[in-house]
């Protein structure tokens, strides 16, 4: 295997230690402001889009704005907004369905990057021509955050932006580690305000930490994986769909079809699913309506996990 075929996964690290998603259980006007719906929203047009987006821009950069302008921040030397937060906003009020745009990319990559930005800016501090090397210190930061970002998957555009000014601009290289709490803190409020607008008449976010909502592995076998789906079916529960690919329950399947050809005469029907359990070994993806089923050893980007989504959504949604 060459380098071509390497490849991290930190959710297969992470995702075992996160709850499963528990939005439905909250009272409604919590859980409608927090993103989650009992069926999927329809898309408004774009006038309605252009203008929450110009009300979001606005709203959240003035909080911003507000709070970095307090006396004890102000006078810290912070400046009046971090930059980076104008192309945030029309991230988190505009392309709210865009992967990149949702809370995990939206705050890690943020902080991340600040992190980054500082690190790299205090190291090149310690040469004697550091003014010289400003430039080289800018392009190091950028290139590293994009790296971190995309090995965690909280890749963020403005955050690129972040790292960048962080060691170029001698107002926010000046505040060292004194920015880290100030992106923190901004990233929470255009968020805090962005959960607010967003869901009057759209929905966001679209998920929290990742599309596919793949609880923890159970113990049983090297093949099984549980899938947690949040359904509303007049009352709101949890169906856990637990997927084991065994040789007994194939050899069920392809009994069972032999006997329904055997029996009803329809040989191309049931060729079809005769087909698709031929091979019971080969990897295969399934969608219903409540369920994502994936093999435990296909690695799914954030884009395909989203496209998943959106199809068992289309199931979902009334005919």
């Amino acid at each position: 295997m060459g380098i071509r075929d390497w490849n991290i996964d930190i959710d297969q690290w992470l995702n075992p230690y996160l709850p499963s998603n528990r939005l439905s259980k909250l009272p409604r006007p919590i859980s409608h402001f927090l993103g989650h719906r009992n069926e999927p929203r329809p898309d408004v047009g774009n006038v309605l889009v252009a203008c929450w987006a110009f009300v979001g821009a606005f709203v959240g950069v003035i909080i911003i704005e507000s709070f970095l302008m307090i006396p004890v921040i102000h006078d810290h030397g912070g400046p009046i907004i971090i930059a980076s937060f104008g192309a945030a906003a029309i991230l988190e009020y505009n392309a709210i369905t865009a992967p990149l745009s949702q809370p995990r990319n939206a705050v890690f990559g943020h902080f991340f990057s600040a992190v980054v930005g500082v690190g790299v800016t205090k190291l090149f501090m310690l040469h004697r021509n550091f003014e010289k090397l400003r430039w080289l210190a800018g392009a190091v930061s950028c290139g590293l955050a994009s790296a971190v970002m995309t090995m965690t998957k909280t890749v963020y555009p403005p955050a690129g932006a972040l790292a960048l000014v962080a060691a170029v601009d001698p107002t926010l290289s000046r505040l060292g580690w004194y920015l880290l709490p100030l992106v923190l803190l901004s990233s929470i409020s255009i968020l805090l305000s962005s959960l607010l607008l967003n869901n009057i008449q759209r929905q966001y976010p679209q998920y929290w930490w990742t599309p596919a909502d793949i609880s923890k592995k159970m113990p049983g076998t090297d093949t099984e994986k549980t899938i947690d789906i949040e359904k509303d079916i007049g009352t709101e529960k949890t169906i856990n769909v637990e997927k084991t690919i065994d040789n007994e329950k194939t050899a069920d399947i392809m009994e069972n079809s032999d006997a329904n050809q055997a029996a009803s005469g329809g040989a191309s029907s049931i060729a079809t699913e005769n087909t698709r359990y031929e091979d019971a070994r080969e990897p295969l993806i399934s969608i219903h309506a409540d369920s994502i089923l994936v093999p435990e050893s296909m690695f799914l980007s954030e884009e395909e996990a989203a496209v998943l989504e959106t199809l068992r959504n289309r199931l979902r949604a009334p005919s």
